[in-house]
């Protein structure tokens, strides 16, 4: 054997040494759901970068790196999900996923920030899911969550993220208040988005509520519309204005499903304004709260029928029901208490002799029994200062949050908290930093991230850019 052979047998011996120990203990504790832009894992020493891909295995003690305005959507072993924002870095310490309650987990976010859904860890050991920081450690429980490690980019970004906020205010015409089991707006262009509490609808929206869903939206004028399942609604046009609320106009059009409605400012001050249509009648009103249902010749949607079985005293058609005021049904004037039906078009309106039972027995509730400040929904925003430190705040479940002085605050549904890169202070936030409420890198829930256009929605650019996404 030459001398070159020995050689090249020696160094395939002692790379299979240095190689075989790290093999052995690899941990695979979750794989990578999607990638846009540079997005890479390295060992702990900082060895072995390379790029992430889709599908690719997360290993526990591996450390994941997203560069600027890149991210990455992650999904671990007992079914936790979470974003990795851009200029972030972020480690899986340790993980046991038995689905028990010996489930523990603790993650590390070295920098940047993550939104997190956890997975049965947090539910099984209420005590055994923590995300480490330098500035203060995380005990999770059943949580939805967003953590950010800021420096001075908070900041800007809350200065940007509110004169844009502001203009989308402007445009705003009504906010969902409640959303249970989920409730989707197709814009006037087409585009679909996913809203939740608090999320801004726009003229031309078409709102969708699918099977056991339904929803509670308030629009600017202090109308309320409860949306039951299986429901397409549409806001053709909603023109408002305080100062001239005698000239403003309303206009609705109930595509398929049900709801229950009480109008506002504009049905009060001027009810000719205020209309809801249907392909069978529309609905004028007269101070009221009332509701319909539309079934069969009803839907004009795509000619798709309510999946939901109805009990229906006449077959399919418009019901409507009025529980205060009255409402103008096809020509035909509905007073409080009654219930009225037609079967087409040109089929005259027909009260019913008594109230049906799936109006009377509705789940869904009225709009306006949800409290709710109608006023401060369509201020402008006034965005508290944003200085250095780690900010989390939950959209769900329960967060523990204890800086480096031992001091504990818990946080809950809708609360946010701060620590202090110094450990001096853990405070709880009089409402959710600007720049986390209008993040636009997504909950990774999002059911097709590739569609998300950051370069457009980013805050200081403009322009296109390029997106670079590895597959």
């Amino acid at each position: 054997m030459n001398m070159n052979k020995q050689r090249y047998i020696r160094y395939i011996i002692l790379l299979m040494a240095v190689s075989l120990p790290q093999l052995l203990h690899a941990e695979e504790v979750g794989q990578v759901q999607y990638t846009r832009g540079a997005v890479t894992m390295q060992n702990m020493d900082g060895s072995s970068a390379r790029l992430v891909a889709k599908d690719e295995a997360v290993q526990r003690g591996e450390v994941l790196k997203t560069g600027p305005r890149s991210f990455t959507i992650v999904k671990l072993n007992d079914g936790t999900r979470m974003t990795i924002r851009p200029n972030s870095s972020f480690s899986v310490e340790q993980f046991n996923a038995k689905e028990d309650s010996t489930a523990s987990a603790i993650l590390r976010l070295f920098r940047g920030g993550m939104r997190a859904i956890t997975g049965y860890i947090s539910k099984n050991n209420r005590d055994g899911y923590k995300v480490k920081t330098g500035v203060a450690t995380l005990g999770i429980r059943g949580t939805e969550f967003d953590a950010r490690i800021c420096q001075d980019d908070c900041e800007e970004e809350n200065r940007l993220l509110k004169n844009k906020q502001n203009k989308i205010i402007d445009k705003t015409v009504a906010r969902a208040v409640f959303v249970r089991s989920g409730l989707v707006a197709t814009s006037i262009d087409g585009v679909p988005r996913k809203l939740k509490a608090g999320s801004a609808i726009f003229e031309g929206d078409t709102l969708v509520t699918k099977t056991n869903a339904y929803a509670i939206v308030v629009f600017k004028d202090k109308s309320r519309i409860s949306l039951q399942s299986n429901t397409i609604f549409r806001v053709d046009e909603m023109q408002f204005s305080e100062e001239k609320a005698e000239d403003s106009t309303a206009l609705f059009s109930l595509l398929r499903g049900g709801l229950r409605a009480v109008t506002g400012l504009i049905g009060k001050l001027n009810p000719r304004k205020y209309s809801m249509r249907t392909s069978v009648a529309t609905i004028g009103i007269r101070g009221t709260g009332y509701d319909l249902m539309c079934t069969g010749v009803c839907v004009v949607e795509n000619g798709e029928q309510n999946p939901e079985p109805l009990n229906l005293p006449k077959g399919d058609g418009l019901y409507a029901y009025v529980w205060d005021g009255a409402i103008d049904f096809g020509g035909e004037v509905i007073p409080t208490g009654k219930a009225a039906f037609k079967s087409n078009r040109s089929a005259p309106p027909e009260v019913l002799p008594g109230v049906p039972d799936f109006f009377k027995n509705n789940p869904v509730p009225k709009p306006g029994d949800f409290k709710v400040d109608e006023k401060l929904l369509f201020s402008k925003i006034d965005a508290e200062e944003a200085p250095p430190g780690l900010y989390v705040s939950v959209t769900e479940g329960n967060v523990t949050l204890e800086n480096r002085s031992g001091q504990k605050l818990d946080l809950s549904a809708g609360q946010s908290g701060f620590a202090d890169v110094l450990g001096r202070q853990a405070k709880q936030l009089s409402q959710v930093p600007v720049f986390q409420k209008f993040d636009v890198y997504p909950t990774p829930d999002v059911p097709n991230p590739a569609m998300i256009n950051i370069n457009v929605n980013a805050i200081g650019n403009d322009d296109s850019g390029m997106v670079c996404e590895i597959k």
